[in-house]
């Protein structure tokens, strides 16, 4: 049975685990072997622990199937980013991940209306994430000009894409 919920503390390792691995599927031959390889699960479940210790209402979802976790969004408000003029909207979707086992399904769609619904909201997505480009495209995303290197990702290049707020959107 495919669910999506707010996680629990008790997800961590397991949301720790998906992270890493779909990183490992979605930056596939965009960064490289070795970086991806490189990454492990206990590198990010203090991120999880922490994040997943009193986290504001709303601001964490994840899908699962049964019982397990496979994949997770996340909002937060708009951080500044150094020489980058903020978006118009608020809220920024940080990552919205889902193990390529699952993709296809429609939990990604319903990851992202339970995370945002059809408020405003931007995000960055790797600009040579064609796949992400084209799913954030269908939910009303454009991009917005900005554009950034993540030096400690290999300089991988960014853009924004943003959202207005939308009285219904498809998907």
């Amino acid at each position: 049975m495919l669910s999506i919920r707010p996680p629990t503390a008790a997800d961590a390792g397991r949301l720790a685990e998906v992270h890493v691995r779909c990183w490992q599927e979605a930056y596939h031959g965009i960064l490289s072997d070795g970086f991806l390889a490189a990454l492990e699960p206990a590198g990010r479940l203090p991120l999880w622990t922490q994040l997943l210790a009193d986290p504001p209402a709303g601001s964490l979802w994840a899908a699962y199937d049964g019982g397990t976790a496979v994949g997770f969004a996340g909002v937060r408000p708009v951080p500044s980013t150094a020489g980058v003029e903020p978006p118009a909207a608020d809220r920024e979707l940080w990552g919205l991940y889902l193990l390529a086992s699952h993709q296809g399904l429609g939990l990604g769609g319903r990851l992202l209306r339970a995370a945002l619904g059809t408020d405003a909201a931007s995000l960055w997505v790797a600009s040579e994430n064609a796949r992400a480009i084209g799913f954030y495209r269908h939910f009303g995303f454009r991009a917005d000009g900005a554009a950034d290197l993540v030096p400690e990702w290999e300089n991988l290049a960014e853009m924004r894409m943003v959202r207005p707020g939308q009285g219904g959107i498809s998907g």
